[in-house]
């Protein structure tokens, strides 16, 4: 079970238990007129936490519309092509250096296998695909209107040169 809690107006913080692990790997679920919408959904490792923190927003797996990536590490954006796959009207709003990987996750894997050889499955679980027709590539700069909520989009690399907030 997440520990959901709330952190600002319809936004709350879910941990996502990595591996069985409180406070590895968060996620944020923010309710709009226009659907739920989560911020880096976490790995498919996790899957079963992140569909438990849906739940306790009040939420169905189905009310998701939007996933909003910080950055593309397994880590954070490692569900994104299952969502998208199970969920068609699902958007996925990514930098455009990480929209490719997105895309065709292939060479992103092979460097990801190259450091966690055959604990990959283990750690993060599957990395599907995103369609190209449901992405939403961003620079940075750019205002998003989700339902009623207005976002900014800040380009911030360091962590990942692909980085946004």
């Amino acid at each position: 079970m997440t520990s959901l809690r709330p952190v600002a107006d319809g936004i709350s913080c879910g941990d996502l238990l990595h591996l069985g692990r409180a406070e590895a790997i968060a996620v944020y679920l923010m309710e709009s007129s226009d659907g739920l919408v989560v911020v880096d959904p976490g790995p498919s490792s996790c899957r079963e936490a992140l569909e438990q923190a849906i739940r306790d927003t009040g939420a169905r797996w189905d009310d998701l519309r939007h996933v909003l990536l910080t950055h593309i590490h397994l880590d954070h954006a490692g569900l994104t092509g299952t969502l998208a796959r199970e969920l068609p009207d699902l958007r996925v709003h990514v930098h455009a250096r990480g929209a490719p990987h997105l895309t065709d996750p292939s060479r992103l894997l092979d460097s990801a296998r190259r450091i966690y050889r055959g604990e990959m499955d283990r750690l993060w679980g599957a990395f599907e695909p995103v369609a190209p027709e449901q992405l939403v590539v961003l620079a940075g700069d750019e205002r998003l209107t989700i339902g009623a909520r207005r976002l900014r989009v800040a380009y911030t690399p360091g962590h990942a040169w692909h980085h946004l907030a």
